[in-house]
């Protein structure tokens, strides 16, 4: 039997792969943009997360963020997973570094340093879909859930997505909503 979760993530993913690509990028333009002006409103958050994209799975393209952030100074984490616990490892991204591709299309660093996850300050998260009070769906593995439940301060979390929320996702009580999700034509405050 299918979880109301389950169609919901299929229905986004469906949603993902009618963009063409030209249609994609744009949009991803614009959530870049967005970003950009968002955190130069909040010139106080310096220690950045910020998730790289799965292309095969027409994620946010947040390549063109990265560069704004590397090119203003930010200091720049992303997650790995761990394949024995199967939790994420925060690990560096240092400017212009190249990157190879894992087994699932996640874009890794060619050099990078442990990170202590405890110094981020916002942390861009990845998500399919998500509703008007923060909550979001993402590809049902539980990784973001968990790394946010293993901080002991937790840090400004901010959404990217295509498309507009839904009204009320399904929650469990393990879900931990985010505080923003921008848009290409919004910022959402929850």
């Amino acid at each position: 039997m299918t979880s109301v979760k389950d169609q919901i993530r299929q229905e986004y993913k469906k949603r993902r792969r009618q963009l063409s690509d030209e249609e994609a990028a744009r949009l991803s333009q614009q959530v870049c943009e967005r970003a950009k002006s968002f955190l130069e409103d909040r010139n106080e958050l310096k220690r950045i997360h910020i998730f790289l994209p799965i292309a095969s799975q027409r994620e946010v393209d947040t390549f063109p963020l990265l560069d704004f952030l590397w090119a203003n100074g930010y200091d720049v984490s992303t997650s790995l997973v761990d394949p024995a616990s199967g939790d994420l490892k925060t690990v560096s991204v240092p400017a212009g570094v190249t990157f190879h591709y894992d087994s699932w299309g996640i874009p890794i660093p060619s050099i990078f340093e442990n990170k202590n996850p405890e110094e981020l300050e916002l942390i861009f998260v990845p998500l399919l879909a998500y509703d008007l009070y923060g909550m979001r769906i993402g590809f049902g593995k539980g990784y973001y859930d968990r790394f946010f439940s293993s901080l002991q301060n937790l840090p400004v979390k901010v959404g990217m997505s295509f498309f507009e929320p839904e009204g009320r996702l399904p929650a469990e009580s393990h879900d931990i909503p985010l505080d923003f999700c921008i848009t290409p034509i919004k910022v959402l405050t929850f």
